[in-house]
Formats: C-alpha cells, structure tokens, sequence
C-alpha cells in the first residue's frame, strides 16, 4: 500500500503487525532524507532540496506489485512526500514484510532502485 502521509505510514505500519503477526520472520525498513548535495557524473553538486512530481504515485504501485511477485515477499507498506524537499526532509519511507530476511532485503533493495529512476 501507497500512503501520502508519513503518520499515515506510521498508524499503518502498527496495524499491519498486528495483521500479518506469524505470518512474516521480518519488517525490514527504509528511511530516505534529502542530502546537502547530490551526486552528477561521480561529483558532489551542492543542493537546497529536491522536487518531486504528485504523480510519482503512479509510478510506485507497479514497483510494489513487482517486488511481490519476484521476491515473494507478504507486503510492503510505503510512503513517499512530494513537493520540494528541503535538505533534512523525509523523502521516503519503506517497510517490507517477509517470511526470511533474505527476500525481505532484496525486495527492498528492488523498490528503493526502482524508486530512484523516477526522482
């Protein structure tokens, strides 16, 4: 699931515990922040946020069903802000549940790839 409110995020993250408890061996998180640079063909760029689209929701669901479907993971729970980003502000939140903590960490590492081209 999409949610486009981090305390959102949070009430959810709680619930979906208690839904799936003994059914996942792991939640496995991410947090991203905006940085004070970014990086342009291997150089540090200083920077004073990041802008990113409303529509970067659409993008993300297919992400997600994605991550599912190769990696066998039992959910995943997703938040991503939009708007211009100041440096220090949350981009993204990311809790991946999974029966082992092997397709758990790839799943992630799969959904915060993917997330990354849209940015």
């Amino acid at each position: 699931m999409i949610v486009k409110d981090y305390e959102e995020f949070c009430r959810l993250l709680d619930s979906y515990i208690c839904k799936y408890r003994g059914k996942f061996g792991c939640v496995i998180t991410f947090n991203g922040f905006v940085r004070e640079y970014d990086l342009k063909d291997g150089e540090k760029i200083s920077t004073d946020g990041m802008s990113i689209e409303k529509d970067i929701f659409k993008k993300l669901e297919p992400i997600l069903e994605e991550a599912k479907r190769r990696f066998g993971i039992i959910d995943a729970l997703f938040y991503h802000n939009t708007g211009f980003l100041k440096v220090g502000e949350r981009i993204a939140s990311i809790a991946v549940f999974a029966k082992h903590r092997g397709e758990g960490f790839k799943a992630l590492e799969f959904i915060v790839e993917e997330m990354k081209k849209h940015h």
